[in-house]
């Protein structure tokens, strides 16, 4: 562990901007990814006092925006957009008389560090997190850390699996205990220490440690209560939904390795991720593109995604694995995500999205027998599921890969792979024909053209004709208008008869 390497020029540049006679030191995890060698993205400053002040100064020289966290404790952040990317400066107050007594106040030793960026050679470090980093080992700075700030306990799961740190017995204990604190917390903190879980890689491990530190009921109290349902023995070594789940999960991730760019052949090395590789390849760029993006402009798609997978079987709480209905536990766990992602404080948007995602998770299950879909079952499924359709192609591949383990066939495999292929090209290369055409005819041309009256049954004519639209019957205003007539002829005074035509 090398401290050669330079700041990043940003911690200099702000340190320049303040009075050289003012105490102003880089701290927590900046400085701690700094000695790791790691990317240093968002900074924390600390200082005597005056943080909102001279954040406002900063700001100002940076053309940034500036926001007030904490009047109250006088922290403040900054938010500067550079050509790497947003960057996010927080200024704050000591905690403590000192420095030092305000490193001593932090959550672990490892993020109890300071440097004064214009001295980078002199380490603050009154804890020994240094000595800890290299030990690779995670202690709490004080006893009661925990206690004082039960999201530290999430915190400590996201620390030992990005840092490969091993946490030690006293602070292990003291996670547990403080883990039932986390109900007192306020939802948006959980679920912004949540969603940098379902950032890692690892996920899965960080579920089985947040557990293990009984720190998932209190946070997610579904997914606790996945280890009481058991399964039968159709799902292999799975004993329990919680096992299933997390399969999923690891599976998921498996496909997230092979699909996404960089391209690594080492990546695909067994011959169902070969597959999924050959086969949906092309669309390698247009789903790191859709996984990157920030819905309701808070959080990656990818997020979401993860937490929707964890999700997706929460339904079979309530509704028995062998239901005689196999979409009737996604019904149900719709009910239970919505309810999940509205307690965690997420935007509209997300809601509905998660809420689709798990509404919808067994639609690619219908095409079971050799059978693709057409493209209008494609376009009555993305009616239904909206953008939330393209992540259940991974879903879809992960639960079967779940559920099956090594012993599916090479030939299922590769057929449900091409019904995820079919999912992507409907969305990816036919959206304006399959997806979301441009209709033919709005409802003021059938009631200029027919003289049909506003109502239900306008509604229900231009859905069934969209679906003819799709399905190629019609591919002009003559033949839809010609189209519609035959259709009034048929249907005779019972026009309800449409609603039939567009159910999925």
């Amino acid at each position: 562990m090398s401290t050669l390497h330079p700041l990043p020029e940003l911690a200099v540049e702000v340190r320049r901007l303040l009075p050289a006679d003012l105490p102003v030191h880089l701290v927590g995890g900046a400085v701690r990814d700094w000695l790791l060698q790691r990317p240093v993205v968002d900074m924390d400053f600390v200082l005597p006092h005056g943080a909102l002040g001279w954040a406002r100064h900063v700001a100002r020289h940076l053309q940034a925006d500036v926001f007030p966290l904490d009047p109250e404790r006088d922290v403040a952040r900054v938010i500067l957009q550079t050509a790497q990317g947003r960057r996010v400066l927080d200024f704050a107050a000591y905690r403590g008389p000192t420095l030092e007594d305000d490193l001593r106040l932090r959550d672990f030793t490892i993020n109890a560090l300071a440097v004064d960026p214009l001295q980078p050679h002199r380490l603050i470090d009154p804890t020994h997190g240094l000595q800890d980093l290299k030990d690779r080992r995670l202690r709490l700075c004080y006893p009661q850390a925990a206690l004082d700030d039960p999201v530290r306990v999430l915190r400590a799961v996201r620390f030992a699996l990005e840092l490969n740190l091993t946490i030690l017995p006293e602070t292990r204990k003291a996670l547990r205990l403080a883990a039932a604190r986390l109900t007192l917390v306020s939802p948006e903190r959980v679920r912004d220490e949540l969603f940098r879980l379902l950032g890692l890689r690892a996920f899965p491990s960080a579920l089985r440690l947040l557990q293990r530190l009984n720190g998932l009921a209190p946070v997610l109290p579904e997914a606790e209560a996945m280890t009481e349902v058991a399964l039968p023995p159709s799902y292999g070594e799975d004993r329990t939904l919680w096992d299933h789940t997390l399969h999923t999960l690891e599976h998921l991730q498996d496909l997230l390795d092979a699909l996404l760019p960089p391209y690594d052949p080492d990546k695909v090395a067994n011959v169902f991720l070969a597959q999924v590789s050959w086969r949906l390849g092309r669309y390698r760029h247009r789903l790191a593109d859709y996984l990157r993006e920030e819905m309701a402009g808070f959080r990656p798609r990818l997020g979401l995604l993860k937490l929707g997978v964890l999700y997706h079987d929460v339904g079979k709480q309530q509704v028995p694995v062998l239901h005689p209905d196999p979409e009737a536990h996604a019904r149900a766990g719709r009910v239970i995500i919505e309810e999940r992602a509205r307690a965690l404080r997420l935007a509209r948007e997300e809601v509905r999205w998660l809420g689709r995602f798990v509404g919808q998770h067994m639609w690619p299950r219908r095409y079971q027998k050799g059978t693709l879909p057409e493209p209008v079952d494609l376009y009555r499924f993305y009616r239904t599921a909206g953008e939330a359709g393209v992540a259940l192609g991974l879903l879809h591949l992960a639960d079967f890969r779940a559920k099956a383990g090594l012993k599916v066939p090479r030939s299922a495999w590769n057929h449900q792979v091409d019904v995820v292929r079919r999912m992507w090209e409907a969305w990816w290369e036919h959206r304006e024909t399959w997806v979301d055409p441009v209709p033919l005819l709005r409802g003021h041309d059938l009631m200029q053209a027919l003289g049909l009256s506003p109502g239900p049954l306008l509604g229900r004519i231009l859905e069934a004709l969209k679906e003819a639209q799709v399905a190629g019957e019609v591919t002009t205003r003559e033949q839809a208008l010609d189209w519609v007539r035959a259709w009034l002829q048929t249907q005779g005074p019972d026009y309800g008869k449409i609603s039939s035509s567009n159910g999925s």
